[in-house]
């Protein structure tokens, strides 16, 4: 394969994720035009059934955008709020022009939104430092939890050889003291009897099958009998 064919699906990838952005992007800033819109018509319909405006309702707008979108969407918002503030509820009306009698208070109005979108913006971004500190604490525990179950289960795989090798050690002892203690009565049948070290074998065999008994018993047996007999001497 060339470079020319890692080359296309490179910026293919590099054009799609610029259009994504600017999708979202384009989405931030309509939803607070939105916002500023729907804050206007409520404001025009409160007009008509109270003497004074509800500019409060912008600040709602510009919350909400700020608190959506970010801060310049927020401040997107505070921009369009303070056109149709100043051209429908600061006189002289569906003018762009201020009195200086409402100087202030447009100023007020200004000052407040910007705090609006601020206040949001801020409360947005502490939320989510929250959450994602959040994720990555809850991250660190399963990462500490994943290490300490695998440590468990060494510890108890390393128990289960242990007492493995225990048992085999004790299976071994035990077999090792029962072929000295075989060796020690074969020597003494062979004294005793005149055999050969093969058929004190065998008698001790033909015992033990007779009498249902180990070949360690049939074996202390025999060394009992001798040392009785040494005793009596």
């Amino acid at each position: 394969m060339s470079l020319g064919n890692f080359a296309v699906p490179s910026s293919l990838e590099r054009s799609r994720g610029f259009s994504v952005r600017m999708v979202a992007r384009i989405q931030r800033y309509g939803i607070a035009a939105a916002c500023v819109v729907a804050a206007l018509a409520s404001s025009l319909f409160l007009q008509r059934l109270f003497p004074y405006p509800f500019l409060f309702v912008f600040f709602a707008a510009v919350m909400t955008s700020a608190w959506l979108g970010g801060t310049w969407p927020g401040l997107f918002a505070v921009f369009l709020s303070t056109l149709a503030v100043d051209y429908y509820f600061v006189p002289p009306f569906h003018s762009f022009a201020i009195n200086a009698t409402n100087t202030a208070y447009f100023a007020a109005f200004v000052v407040c939104a910007l705090v609006a979108s601020w206040v949001s913006s801020s409360k947005k971004k502490s939320e989510e430092a929250l959450l994602e500190a959040r994720d990555h604490l809850e991250a660190r525990v399963a990462e500490r939890t994943a290490e300490l179950e695998k440590k468990i289960t060494e510890l108890q795989q390393n128990e289960l050889q242990r007492q493995k090798l225990e048992s085999e050690k004790s299976a071994l002892s035990g077999q090792l003291e029962t072929r000295k203690l075989v060796e020690r009565a074969k020597g003494i049948l062979q004294r005793g009897m005149g055999i050969t070290e093969e058929e004190a074998y065998r008698t001790m065999q033909r015992q033990s099958q007779q009498m249902r008994k180990s070949m360690k018993e049939i074996a202390e047996s025999v060394i009992l009998n001798d040392e009785l007999k040494r005793g009596s001497q």
